[in-house]
């Protein structure tokens, strides 16, 4: 009975040295962990919101106005906004529709049928991309921006010209 409590009396503050040991490791782990999982979250936001412009500059036309390209970058930070992007990141936000058939338009609502085209979205290193981590020491390395492309088709009507005169 004598020697279990000499052991016990021996131990006394183990525990508290061995919390004192792992807890720095424990707590990087998780922060890298929450950092990994908020920059998933947030390109799979950006992938959406991009889906979002794409979609709009598809149909040519929203609410019967022609589409434009400050339209779909329009549509495109307002779901970031809705996303829940802080504003640093939607102001900072590079967002281009870039045309890739042999037709010539800038505008979507000029797009033939099926024409394909382009909807890229960047938040670029610095106070844009700063404002989207949880974490403020950057714990991943090689990560400097969240960036996202979608490539989409034109979804316009063809322009058919129908003839009023009867062949007879």
């Amino acid at each position: 009975m004598l020697l279990s409590r000499r052991k016990a009396e021996n131990r006394r503050g183990t525990a508290a040295v061995e919390a004192a040991l792992v807890m720095p490791l424990m707590l990087s782990l998780m922060l890298g962990v929450w950092e990994v999982g908020r920059a998933v979250q947030m390109t799979q936001l950006l992938n959406d919101a991009a889906r979002q412009g794409a979609r709009m500059a598809a149909g040519g036309i929203n609410n019967g106005t022609s589409v434009t390209v400050a339209m779909v970058q329009q549509a495109v930070r307002d779901s970031m906004t809705a996303s829940g992007f802080p504003t640093a990141a939607v102001s900072g936000a590079t967002i281009t529709l870039t045309n890739l058939s042999g037709h010539t338009w800038t505008d979507p609502c000029n797009a033939q049928p099926l024409d394909p085209f382009r909807v890229s979205v960047v938040v670029p290193a610095g106070a844009a991309f700063n404002s989207v981590r949880w974490v403020p020491v950057s714990l991943i390395s090689g990560i400097s921006q969240l960036s996202s492309t979608v490539e989409w088709f034109s979804a316009n009507d063809s322009q058919v010209t129908v003839s009023t005169t009867l062949p007879y």
